[in-house]
């Protein structure tokens, strides 16, 4: 995949994605700065949505 864009879910702003982004991998809005995830890629399309909060558990 070359580098796309794709459209923030929380406050429609652009962001720019890396060539080798994968599903589920998380990351940030450039503009509103709120964690997305990959949901899906399907013929050069990416899907975000919100990241879920991060639980106090998480890696225990």
């Amino acid at each position: 995949m070359n580098n796309s864009k794709a459209s923030c879910p929380i406050c429609g702003g652009v962001i720019l994605l890396p060539a080798d982004v994968e599903v589920s991998e998380i990351i940030t809005c450039s503009e509103c700065y709120n964690r997305v995830v990959i949901e899906k890629i399907e013929e050069g399309d990416v899907i975000l949505s919100e990241a879920p909060e991060i639980d106090e558990d998480w890696g225990q």
